[in-house]
Protein backbone atom coordinates (compact mmCIF):
# COMPACT_ATOMS: atom_id res chain seq x y z
CA UNK A 1 0.00 0.00 0.00
CA UNK A 2 1.29 3.44 -0.90
CA UNK A 3 2.04 5.29 2.29
CA UNK A 4 2.05 8.92 1.11
CA UNK A 5 0.23 9.35 -2.23
CA UNK A 6 2.77 12.09 -2.92
CA UNK A 7 3.41 14.01 -6.09
CA UNK A 8 6.87 12.44 -6.38
CA UNK A 9 5.38 8.92 -6.08
CA UNK A 10 3.16 9.49 -9.12
CA UNK A 11 5.76 11.43 -11.12
CA UNK A 12 8.04 8.40 -10.79
CA UNK A 13 5.50 6.15 -12.56
CA UNK A 14 4.37 8.52 -15.35
CA UNK A 15 3.29 6.61 -18.50
CA UNK A 16 2.88 3.36 -16.58
CA UNK A 17 -0.25 1.21 -16.28
CA UNK A 18 -2.80 0.98 -13.49
CA UNK A 19 -5.68 -1.46 -13.16
CA UNK A 20 -9.00 -0.20 -11.82
CA UNK A 21 -11.32 -2.77 -10.31
CA UNK A 22 -14.80 -2.32 -11.78
CA UNK A 23 -18.08 -4.25 -11.81
CA UNK A 24 -17.11 -5.68 -15.22
CA UNK A 25 -13.63 -6.74 -14.08
CA UNK A 26 -10.21 -5.05 -14.12
CA UNK A 27 -9.79 -2.12 -16.51
CA UNK A 28 -6.31 -1.05 -17.65
CA UNK A 29 -5.55 2.68 -17.50
CA UNK A 30 -2.39 4.52 -18.53
CA UNK A 31 -1.10 7.45 -16.48
CA UNK A 32 -0.55 10.11 -19.15
CA UNK A 33 -0.07 13.27 -17.10
CA UNK A 34 0.80 14.43 -13.58
CA UNK A 35 -0.07 18.12 -13.28
CA UNK A 36 0.96 20.32 -10.37
CA UNK A 37 -1.91 22.65 -9.46
CA UNK A 38 -0.27 24.44 -6.52
CA UNK A 39 2.46 23.57 -4.10
CA UNK A 40 3.73 25.06 -0.88
CA UNK A 41 5.84 23.79 2.00
CA UNK A 42 2.57 22.90 3.78
CA UNK A 43 0.49 21.34 0.96
CA UNK A 44 0.51 19.62 -2.41
CA UNK A 45 -2.24 20.06 -4.98
CA UNK A 46 -1.91 17.95 -8.11
CA UNK A 47 -3.92 15.82 -10.50
CA UNK A 48 -3.44 12.65 -12.47
CA UNK A 49 -4.81 12.16 -15.98
CA UNK A 50 -5.37 8.55 -17.01
CA UNK A 51 -6.41 7.18 -20.37
CA UNK A 52 -8.74 4.19 -20.53
CA UNK A 53 -10.45 2.11 -23.23
CA UNK A 54 -13.76 2.89 -24.96
CA UNK A 55 -15.44 0.12 -23.01
CA UNK A 56 -16.21 -0.28 -20.27
CA UNK A 57 -16.94 3.31 -19.27
CA UNK A 58 -16.01 3.99 -15.65
CA UNK A 59 -18.42 6.38 -13.89
CA UNK A 60 -17.37 8.87 -11.22
CA UNK A 61 -16.70 6.96 -7.99
CA UNK A 62 -14.07 5.40 -5.73
CA UNK A 63 -11.95 2.71 -7.37
CA UNK A 64 -9.49 0.20 -6.01
CA UNK A 65 -6.44 0.82 -8.20
CA UNK A 66 -3.52 -1.57 -8.52
CA UNK A 67 -0.05 -0.64 -9.71
CA UNK A 68 3.06 -2.79 -10.00
CA UNK A 69 5.25 -0.36 -8.00
CA UNK A 70 2.74 1.57 -5.91
CA UNK A 71 0.55 -1.33 -4.81
CA UNK A 72 -3.16 -0.92 -4.01
CA UNK A 73 -4.76 2.52 -3.78
CA UNK A 74 -8.38 3.54 -3.17
CA UNK A 75 -8.88 6.68 -5.28
CA UNK A 76 -11.83 8.82 -6.39
CA UNK A 77 -11.78 9.02 -10.19
CA UNK A 78 -13.87 11.26 -12.47
CA UNK A 79 -14.39 10.93 -16.25
CA UNK A 80 -13.31 14.21 -17.91
CA UNK A 81 -13.40 13.52 -21.64
CA UNK A 82 -13.66 11.10 -24.51
CA UNK A 83 -11.24 10.76 -27.38
CA UNK A 84 -11.50 8.72 -30.55
CA UNK A 85 -10.01 5.67 -28.86
CA UNK A 86 -11.10 5.89 -25.23
CA UNK A 87 -12.01 7.88 -22.15
CA UNK A 88 -9.93 10.25 -20.03
CA UNK A 89 -10.17 10.18 -16.24
CA UNK A 90 -8.86 12.53 -13.57
CA UNK A 91 -7.85 12.00 -9.95
CA UNK A 92 -7.23 15.14 -7.86
CA UNK A 93 -5.09 15.33 -4.73
CA UNK A 94 -5.13 18.08 -2.07
CA UNK A 95 -2.91 16.89 0.75
CA UNK A 96 -0.99 18.34 3.64
CA UNK A 97 2.73 17.72 3.62
CA UNK A 98 4.01 16.24 6.85
CA UNK A 99 7.55 16.66 8.04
Amino acid sequence: MLSKDSLADFQSVLYSRFQAESDSGPVELKLTEVEVKQASPQAEQFSLLLKGPEAPFLPQQMYRMNHEQLGELDLFMVPVGKGKDGFLYEIVFNRLVTG
